[in-house]
């Protein structure tokens, strides 16, 4: 044991020491100063009275390459907040601006240049309306004087601008040629010293390229950045392409369909006309058919020889008497037999040839013929008339031969005994015959005209009643407009207007009020009187009641061919035509209805059968090449899925379940809605289908998702950097006191934040969502605290408040929470309209049905003002749920 506590040293021992604490003094002065100035943000700041010939591993140098560590982290974290910044305000103008081509291209270009300080800039897409010209076209530039405008298209591969489309790589000259760009503005003009072209592509396929020109350099990160915007770039113009695309053919099928809707009703109204023509010539047939049965049994009557024939001289038609004659002569009758066959060869075959053609070049004639028949002359006084059609033309001769053999055989005898007898006798018993034979001859044409007059009365009263016993008008004009003859439908009908008519009543003074119609009505008459057999549509004003008629006007012809009364015959179809008109009327308010919306629209009978598709849906599968039309089983929209399960949304409708599901179809995503259709009786017929386009939705929550497992990346690395920043700030702390007192200061800064928890300043938000996340209500204070409206919010996903700092692994506790029909609450990071932040403790509540099925979230926020406490919170959560936290600035600047 030493008796004397204390050892002795020498004095230049002790001054040494004394030296040695005194740097040691100024050194711990000089970080302190240092530490103090980094904490304060000052990252430039320079460390004095360092020691240059100390190691690498002493206290100043830690310290600088600290200070060196965090300003490179500092520089990194701005670029990577500067592009992340750039993406989210781009993202907003890609979003908004979406419908029109020519707007987005300028709001992109004229943002781009402003956001990177540069000078000029260009938008160049490929046009490929040609597919044997393919080019760029400039749509839209920044800051380029007039000039530039002159050339406007470059084809793939001219120009370093063709060039990186072939090549599909961005380039980036620092010397460019002269006589490329010029940056111009009012102080004059000079060259660039950058050009930076980046291609605008989805995976490989270029959709153009933008040009930046700038007379400061581009940095790498501004590089990376145009790089990966130009992605969602090309993404969104390939959007916009094809909804200008699809709003183009929307509009021509819309034409297309108004023109084959306008054929389709002129058809059917053709159609109509024709079946009711149809059944008027059937019902006239029929009449004719019954009148030339009487007339041939009138002809066959008759003792005289009657026949037709055509200008090739074969027999049309002929009565008994003629096919006894003709038989007589040794022919057999038939029709189509040539008449001159009948006749020998030689002078009488020309002669009756001459008689035919006489005939049919329309000359009326008598002659007396003698034929020999069986050994036997016998003589006939033969009449020749031509037969004419509707237009006059002559087609046949009608042929009248009286056999007069026994008239003439009582001549020849007459002129025997004038012979033997005195010659006075003889003219007088001559004259006496003629007398007689012609008295004979009037009584029996007077026996013979009487005859056929009871047969025509007959038959006039036989047409009466079949006329009567029609519920058409029917009646016939004479050339002077009077009523010839009527039917009792006629009578009754114009007797309810008033009328009290008969035989000779003019038929245009009914219309002697209205000078038009009665002009109408006069042409209608007067083009039948010309011939012409023509069908009509009429509306008639009858005591306020307005009435339609289908009117069948047909001339009249009397013996020589000649027109001389015609014949109307007027059918009644109003109750037809008012039932089309309510038709019409329902079919156009439903078709109407049906393409007002932007969403597709689909009826199928229990068939699975297309019974109705509204324009949206016609349109987007006609684009893939599917003729969409009434009878298409839908089934041939399977594809290379089973065809039991794609119909099975349809089975259950058809069952009485409404389905809702999203399916893909090219590319596209769609929400549908299967919903059973039923009759008045409530039995199901078939399923309408309603289906959205949420093709946005979905790749927007793609984007969105990329976004933040990138930026969940970067803050991992961040994170990484902190950590490696604590530990030096420990291994500081642990030599040096002063960072030891600074540390117990944090602490107790963190106890205090504690405290505050229940004395921040809270605002309560509400909102709700449907089963899909879909934003069905929001109230006042949510539209105020995110910056977006109601119109705004209401039908987006929820996922449009998600900041891309918050970790993906959060929501999907979220969604796995909520899914299963519990509530969450939770401290999340909102993103507002501007792109700026606001703090919210979540409370996310489902809502079920009596079948415990969820139909919707109902939402409440309470939403920090102070984002200090509120990043404390978040962190204390990240670390209970085992999530990454988040860098709490404001921690740092309570401890400087």
């Amino acid at each position: 044991m030493k008796v004397f506590p204390y050892s002795v040293i020498k004095k230049t021992q002790l001054n040494a020491l004394r030296l040695q604490l005194s740097q040691h003094q100024q050194q711990i002065i000089g970080a302190t100063k240092f530490v103090k100035a980094i904490e304060q943000g000052n990252l430039d700041v320079q460390y004095d009275n360092i020691d240059q010939d100390n190691d690498e591993h002493s206290l100043a140098s830690s310290l600088v390459s600290m200070r060196n560590q965090m300003k490179k982290f500092s520089s990194e974290e701005r670029q990577r907040n500067w592009a992340t910044e750039g993406l989210a305000r781009f993202a907003d103008i890609l979003r908004s601006k979406n419908d029109s081509l020519s707007d987005l291209s300028n709001q992109i270009i004229s943002h781009l240049v402003k956001y990177m300080d540069a000078n000029q800039g260009a938008l160049y897409i490929i046009d490929e309306e040609d597919s044997k010209n393919i080019a760029l076209e400039l749509v839209a530039c920044y800051a380029y004087d007039r000039q530039k405008h002159l050339n406007q298209r470059f084809a793939l591969g001219e120009g370093i601008i063709g060039q990186v489309v072939m090549e599909k790589s961005t380039t980036y000259l620092k010397t460019i040629p002269r006589d490329y760009i010029r940056i111009t503005s009012g102080l004059g003009q000079g060259l660039p010293r950058n050009l930076l072209i980046v291609p605008l592509k989805i995976e490989e396929n270029v959709l153009g390229v933008v040009e930046i020109a700038s007379f400061k350099e581009v940095k790498q990160y501004q590089i990376e950045f145009v790089e990966k915007l130009g992605e969602s770039i090309a993404s969104t113009i390939s959007a916009v392409k094809v909804s200008e695309r699809t709003k183009k053919l929307l509009h021509e099928s819309q034409v297309q369909a108004e023109q084959m809707r306008s054929q389709e009703e002129e058809m059917r109204q053709s159609m109509e006309e024709l079946a009711a023509t149809q059944e008027e010539m059937q019902r006239i047939l029929k009449e004719v058919q019954s009148q030339e049965g009487y007339l041939n049994e009138v002809l066959n009557a008759s003792k005289d020889s009657i026949f037709t024939v055509d200008r090739n001289f074969s027999i049309i038609s002929f009565n008994k008497a003629f096919a006894t004659g003709v038989e007589a002569m040794g022919a057999i009758p038939r029709k189509g037999l040539d008449i001159l066959s009948v006749f020998q060869q030689g002078p009488q075959r020309d002669i009756q040839r001459t008689y035919y053609t006489r005939g049919l070049a329309g000359e009326t004639f008598n002659i007396t013929e003698s034929f020999d028949m069986g050994g036997r002359t016998t003589y006939f006084v033969t009449t020749y008339s031509p037969l004419r059609d509707e237009q006059g033309n002559v087609f046949a001769t009608a042929c009248f031969a009286k056999d007069v053999t026994e008239m003439m055989n009582a001549r020849h005898e007459a002129e025997k005994l004038a012979h033997d007898a005195q010659q006075v006798n003889e003219e007088m018993k001559e004259q006496e015959e003629e007398l007689r034979q012609n008295m004979e001859e009037l009584s029996a044409t007077q026996e013979e005209m009487q005859r056929v007059l009871t047969e025509v009365q007959s038959k006039e009263q036989y047409l009466n009643e079949i006329l009567n016993a029609s519920a058409d008008s029917i009646f016939t004009l004479d050339r002077d407009y009077k009523i010839v003859s009527f039917n009792k439908a006629f009578g009754v009908g114009l007797e309810a207007m008033g009328l009290s008519i008969g035989k000779g009543f003019e038929m245009l003074s009914i219309f002697q009020q209205d000078a038009k119609q009665q002009a109408q009505q006069r042409s209608y008459y007067d083009r039948a009187l010309k011939g012409e057999v023509f069908q009509v549509t009429d509306a008639f004003d009858m005591n306020g009641v307005q009435s339609h008629y289908i009117n069948l006007y047909s001339p009249i012809r009397n013996d020589k061919g000649e027109v001389n009364a015609i014949a109307c015959f007027a059918k009644d179809i109003t109750e037809l035509v008012n039932a089309r008109n309510e038709a019409k009327e329902k079919e156009l308010y439903l078709s109407n209805m049906l393409n007002a919306t932007d969403d597709a629209i689909l009826t199928v009978d229990k068939t699975l059968h297309v019974v109705m598709a509204n324009h949206v849906m016609i349109k987007t599968f006609r684009a893939q090449g599917i003729a969409m039309d009434v009878g298409f089983h839908i089934t041939e929209l399977a594809k290379n899925e089973a065809v039991e399960e794609f119909v099975m949304p349809y089975k259950k409708a058809l069952g009485g379940e409404v389905v809702e599901m999203t399916r893909d179809y090219f590319d596209h995503h769609y929400l549908i809605t299967y919903n059973p259709l039923r009759d008045l009786s409530g039995e199901i017929t078939g399923v309408s289908l309603f289906t959205k386009d949420i093709t946005t939705q979905v790749n927007l929550q793609k984007q969105t998702e990329k976004l933040l497992a990138e930026s969940q990346q970067q803050s991992e690395e961040l994170q990484a950097q902190q950590e490696e920043l604590r530990q030096n700030m420990e291994e500081l702390a642990a030599t040096q006191d002063e960072m030891s007192r600074q540390m117990n200061e944090t602490a107790r800064i963190s106890r205090e934040l504690e405290v505050r928890e229940g004395v921040f300043s809270l605002t309560t938000i509400l909102s709700e969502a449907d089963e899909h996340g879909t934003i069905t209500l929001v109230n006042d204070k949510l539209c105020k605290v995110s910056g977006y409206t109601r119109d705004e919010l209401i039908g987006k996903p929820h996922s449009i408040f998600r900041h891309p700092d918050m970790p993906k692994e959060l929501f999907k506790i979220f969604w796995s929470t909520i899914k299963k029909g519990e509530a969450f609450k939770g401290i999340i990071k909102n993103r507002a309209k501007d792109g700026s932040h606001y703090w919210v403790d979540a409370t996310i509540v489902p809502v079920k049905d009596a079948d415990g099925k969820i139909v919707k979230y109902i939402g409440a926020r309470y939403h920090f003002e102070d984002d200090e406490i509120a990043t404390i919170l978040y962190n204390r959560q990240a670390a209970k749920l085992k999530l990454p936290e988040l860098t709490n600035v404001y921690i740092k600047k309570h401890q400087a």
